[in-house]
């Protein structure tokens, strides 16, 4: 009669343990999907929001507004380049380096277009920016 006993609770162990493979394998592609980078598009609409924004924030002229919008939207296409490198080679560490270079073109760009106190506020912003997405990764 033990016996029977132990094959039953070897019989629900297994039970359970495959149920808990088939959930861990059917929840696996749904918190890969949550990490997925944000396609082009959504990048796109993004930096639109984030200009309009800029855009206020500087208290930009109507002058200045259009060089600025085709200067990060330049910017921005850039960066979906460089990305998508990063992806297809699966080295996103070399990404550095040419993200650092294009967002030092893209300040002195913008430093042609800006007033000094603009210049001033937009470094501020970026600095801003860096340091609640360096909290939102955890301190990186």
């Amino acid at each position: 009669m033990q016996a029977l006993t132990l094959n039953d609770s070897l019989r629900r162990l297994a039970l359970l343990l495959t149920i808990g493979l088939v959930a861990s394998l059917w929840l696996a592609p749904l918190t890969f999907a949550q990490r997925q980078m944000p396609s082009q598009e959504e990048m796109k609409e993004r930096l639109a929001i984030r200009t309009d924004t800029l855009i206020q924030q500087l208290n930009l002229t109507a002058e200045q507004q259009d060089p600025v919008r085709d200067i990060l939207e330049a910017s921005n296409t850039k960066q979906l380049e460089l990305r998508d490198q990063a992806r297809e080679s699966g080295s996103f560490g070399s990404m550095r380096e040419s993200m650092t270079a294009l967002n030092e073109e893209t300040q002195i760009k913008l430093g042609a277009v800006l007033t000094e106190e603009q210049m001033t506020t937009y470094k501020k912003i970026q600095e801003e920016q860096a340091a609640q997405r360096r909290q939102r990764r955890g301190g990186q």
